[in-house]
């Protein structure tokens, strides 16, 4: 049976971990260890941990000072030991299906990917399910200009090889704590994959997002009010602000081969020069197609240096 280790980032989720916890180890078809980082809880979250922990020696724990979500899976993953045949994400509040990893394996190694991401059967509070996240149709971003826009694939779906995982943590390769900060984890993860053309996408679902008013990262579409609160919170807040270029920034600087196939990266990377500017207007309406953005607040962004 093929290795895994399951990296999971906790963070005051006494609510839903025992649950998250024992579908974890009860993947059938591999031989399943669990990496878990606590990102400083304040809840009942460690004690939960420790106590589980106790009675399963194939948890290892790390109680850590807070750093927030997309720092916490990086540390995590640079912390585990290489020798995994794959390496998997999982978030605090979901629920497995018994075969997800098993599925997800069989994926990549029938498709020769790097990284294996699928769709999310979304589920209440109480697990009662809402549906599908994507419908069968919806055209999922894998390419690396599309998810520098907008990334579709979420983190808890993520299973890569060891070979990515190699990729991943060679130190001069790895993402700044300050754009970990602006764009989490699944973000670099996703991008990094597509410059190799290493994503295998699965419309099929193998875990329970469960979406609830204390969700990190969450599946429900942002309305009116969220948007507005979200982009007046960006307009103060500087470290919220041009995660498109600081991502394209990071992605020339460490993997300028691969980025040499995608011009548009270097024009989003260099967008505060004037020069640049004109270029990322000139291709604002493929830029766009991805991000949904209207043509007026595309030319703010670009014109204000807040791309």
């Amino acid at each position: 049976m093929k290795s895994v280790a399951i990296l999971l980032s906790t963070y005051n989720g006494e609510r839903f971990l025992l649950e998250q916890l024992d579908t974890l180890l009860n993947q059938k078809g591999v031989e399943a260890e669990v990496f878990v980082r606590d990102d400083g809880s304040s809840d009942g979250t460690r004690q939960i941990l420790t106590e589980y922990a106790e009675n399963n020696p194939t948890v290892h724990l790390d109680f850590a000072e807070n750093v927030g979500v997309g720092n916490s899976f990086m540390n995590l993953l640079y912390s585990v030991p290489d020798g995994f045949d794959f390496y998997a994400f999982a978030d605090q509040d979901d629920i497995w299906e018994e075969n997800k990893l098993a599925e997800a394996i069989r994926f990549l190694e029938e498709k020769g990917g790097l990284l294996y991401a699928s769709n999310q059967e979304c589920v209440d509070k109480e697990g009662k399910s809402i549906g599908l996240r994507y419908k069968s149709d919806e055209d999922i971003h894998l390419t690396p200009v599309s998810i520098l826009q907008e990334n579709m694939i979420a983190g808890c779906t993520m299973v890569i090889t060891n070979g990515f995982y190699k990729i991943l943590t060679q130190e001069n390769r790895r993402p700044t704590a300050e754009l970990l900060r602006n764009r989490i984890h699944d973000v670099w993860l996703a991008v990094t994959a597509s410059l190799f053309e290493g994503i295998i996408y699965d419309e099929r679902s193998f875990i329970k997002y469960r979406q609830h008013e204390n969700n990190v990262v969450g599946a429900n579409k942002a309305g009116f009010v969220k948007k507005l609160k979200s982009k007046i919170k960006k307009l103060f807040h500087s470290e919220h602000r041009n995660g498109r270029s600081m991502l394209a920034q990071e992605l020339f600087y460490k993997f300028p081969e691969e980025v040499n196939n995608f011009p548009l990266i270097e024009i989003s990377a260099k967008a505060k020069k004037f020069k640049y500017k004109r270029k990322l207007l000139k291709n604002q309406k493929q830029l766009r197609l991805y991000s949904g953005e209207s043509r007026l607040g595309f030319f703010i962004k670009v014109l204000f240096g807040w791309y």
